[in-house]
């Protein structure tokens, strides 16, 4: 009878184990470029596990999420409708998916890792998703990026005043055009995540910059 109870135990432990959100694995983090508020929560799947349930920010990064694969699903968490297939690389523990809009529905995930030692504290990670070669500089680094494409950029040249002189731009058929010129301050505890897309009301090129505090690394 002892060893019957034991067994039943075990199996309904293990039962409740794979209902239950995974505890350890990748962890991930989600930015939108675009989430209509008729969207509700979401969930990560793979098989039988999934997570809780969250929703999808597109003005900051989502709280770390416990990726139950490295390959998942993006779900509606109200009718399990898939949103985006993500697939994780081998190398990394850490990383950031930015969603952008899939003309065939749902969303494409870039996905970014964030414990890269090439995605430093200080850099910015710039993504185009619109259809123009964007260009740009912050301090005396610069870019240009084609449409789908993306890369870290480390900044250089700050000013003595410690901010940095930063411009965004497009360019088409026509030629080059400015799309911004700001300043950056200089913080070395903070990057960036910065996306280009086509405005859905205004039709033209804008973009969208997420900031997140990255912790000093602690003294031995």
């Amino acid at each position: 009878m002892t060893r019957f109870a034991s067994i039943l135990l075990l199996a309904l432990s293990s039962i409740l184990h794979a209902q239950e959100p995974a505890k350890s694995g990748p962890k991930v983090r989600f930015l939108a470029e675009r989430a209509p508020a008729e969207l509700g929560e979401v969930i990560l799947a793979a098989d039988e596990s999934k997570s809780a349930p969250f929703v999808l920010p597109v003005n900051n990064l989502s709280e770390a999420q416990v990726a139950p694969s490295r390959t998942f699903k993006l779900l509606v968490a109200a009718k399990n409708l898939p949103l985006a297939a993500v697939s994780l690389p081998d190398a990394g523990k850490s990383f950031i998916v930015l969603l952008v809009p899939n003309p065939a529905g749902g969303y494409k995930p870039v996905v970014i890792r964030a414990d890269d030692p090439a995605f430093d504290k200080g850099d910015t990670y710039f993504y185009n998703h619109s259809d123009k070669t964007v260009l740009g500089y912050v301090g005396t680094a610069k870019f240009i990026l084609e449409p789908g494409k993306g890369q870290v950029l480390r900044p250089t040249g700050a000013r003595p005043e410690k901010f940095f002189d930063v411009g965004f731009g497009y360019r088409d058929k026509e030629g080059d055009h400015a799309l911004s010129q700001t300043r950056w301050p200089l913080d070395t505890n903070i990057r960036s995540v910065v996306f280009f897309f086509t405005n859905s009301q205004t039709k033209r090129v804008d973009f969208r910059a997420v900031d997140e505090f990255v912790e000093k690394e602690k003294a031995p």
